[in-house]
């Protein structure tokens, strides 16, 4: 925060002038830093006393929880004390840059969000990409043992592979890697027309496959009338490929590096997964939008339109160059397929994770062959290695919280703020996976209203407050915050 405050000066001066917005934001930002500095004071030195404590599973579990529901109240108070947001809408808007899902309560961001604010808004998602609590392992080695409990209760996906024997090498790495990556896109970006506040803005939610954006129109707002046809292009395609290289496995690209060879790469079924989707998607919904409006100088943009969208959902990222409402039927019906699956285990991305749908495939295509040969055992594999049966438990279960999870949700805010069950279903498909964007908010049966708005502005305080919990509770992953619930939880 305190950060954001001190560039405020060097932003006036690169990009030309001060807005009216900026008059005042870096007081909100320093009064926001002083406070978060005086919480985390209060608790280290409430803490103190127990700082040669044993952190074992239950207590990481318990830290984790707390941690992301501060940070979401810590974080909201720039949105507070510069943007004059509400609290509600300042914790949506915190939790949902830390969770990288880029759902948004703003409707005017370029007239509403000051620059440094807009900065503090793309560091909640760089910071939240690769998680808040691998940071913290990763800086801070004598934790001991309880990293691993720290690390395991926050790391997204089935499995969490250690890179490094230790944990906190591991998170070194991570962060390593991101940190370099992230350097990168801000001089691509750079180089193909953003400012320099732009750039970093867009490189800070494009690494954590966040999406959140300076300008209302997302990524469309660089089209060929600002920048050139071919920097446009540039732009998106830059965008395209970090997002998914993003939604792949961490551990994959260590492996990579490793062993100097991509056949680490190839022999992921994950992987292997994934790129097919991408590519069967890019060509569904490429060839749905050019059955649409058929011609040969439209079959480039049909797909180029194609990759893009299926590239910002299956990655979870949202961000946008023309939106979809004009899609036809298959391609909005591939699009929610791909906002439902999310990308890979051990990346930034949100959604179920592929390598669950690839274990259900797995299990309930032996469940077929079971039917008909019964004394067959049938014994699931993954990268040519027995899937433990306890994953295969931790599957199912993950299934049936999320699809409890949707239908409560879609009830509550049914009942709460009378929507129709469509838009409640988009609403709470993109908050629980941390996917990003609104679709479907006005929606009749046939059609999607082209004018609606595409953020949360118009829900209730109380429906807010429902999708900010979803959004936490998607980004743990279910069991870290329901654990919570049990009663054999606090008892020792």
């Amino acid at each position: 925060m305190l950060l954001c405050a001190l560039s405020a000066p060097l932003w006036t001066w690169t990009e030309g002038g001060t807005r009216p917005q900026d008059q005042g934001a870096a007081v909100g930002l320093v009064l926001s830093g002083m406070l978060t500095l005086a919480a985390g004071g209060a608790l280290f030195v409430y803490g103190r006393h127990a700082a040669g404590a044993a952190l074992g599973r239950r207590e990481a579990i318990l830290v984790v929880s707390v941690m992301w529901i501060l940070c979401g109240m810590l974080g909201g108070l720039p949105y507070v004390l510069d943007a004059s947001m509400g609290p509600a809408d300042a914790l949506f808007e915190a939790i949902s840059g830390f969770t990288t899902t880029g759902s948004t309560v703003v409707s005017d961001i370029e007239g509403t969000l000051s620059r440094p604010t807009l900065l503090w808004r793309a560091l909640t998602q760089w910071f939240g990409g690769m998680g808040i609590i691998v940071l913290f392992v990763a800086i801070f080695p004598n934790i001991g043992v309880g990293a691993r409990h720290l690390y395991r209760s926050e790391a997204p996906g089935l499995t969490v592979t250690s890179l490094q024997p230790r944990i906190a090498e591991t998170g070194r790495v991570l962060w390593q890697l991101y940190v370099l990556l992230t350097l990168v896109v801000i001089l691509l970006y750079k180089l193909f027309g953003m400012t320099w506040f732009e750039a970093v803005c867009h490189a800070f939610t494009t690494m954590p496959t966040g999406g959140f954006s300076t300008l209302d129109s997302s990524l469309g707002g660089f089209d060929a009338e600002r920048v050139g046809w071919w920097n446009s292009l540039a732009i998106e395609w830059t965008a395209v490929a970090t997002i998914l290289l993003s939604g792949m496995n961490y551990a994959i690209f260590f492996a990579v590096l490793r062993t100097r060879s991509l056949r680490a790469a190839w022999r992921s079924t994950e992987l292997r997964a994934y790129l097919s989707i991408v590519a069967g998607a890019t060509l569904i919904i490429g060839a749905s939008v050019w059955w649409a409006a058929p011609g040969w100088d439209t079959l480039f943009a049909s797909f180029r339109q194609g990759l893009f969208t299926t590239a910002t959902s299956i990655t979870s990222t949202g961000y946008s160059i023309e939106g979809y409402r004009h899609y036809p039927t298959v391609g909005i019906i591939t699009m929610i397929f791909l906002l439902f699956i999310g990308g890979s285990a051990g990346s930034t991305a949100g959604g179920i994770k592929i390598v669950r749908i690839v274990v259900t495939a797995k299990l309930v295509w032996a469940q077929v062959r079971q039917s008909f040969r019964p004394n067959v055992v049938q014994v699931l594999r993954m990268d040519g290695r027995p899937i433990d049966p306890s994953l295969v438990l931790d599957v199912s279960a993950f299934l049936a919280i999320y699809a409890f999870l949707m239908l409560f949700g879609i009830g509550l805010v049914g009942v709460t703020d009378g929507v129709s069950v469509p838009k409640a279903f988009g609403a709470m498909l993109t908050t629980l996976s941390n996917m990003g964007p609104a679709p479907f908010h006005e929606v009749g049966l046939t059609n999607i209203d082209p004018e609606a708005a595409d953020n949360f502005s118009d829900y209730s305080n109380l429906a807010k407050l429902w999708f900010t919990a979803a959004m936490i509770v998607g980004r743990l992953e279910f069991f870290t915050l329901l654990a919570l619930f049990l009663p054999d939880f606090w008892k020792r």
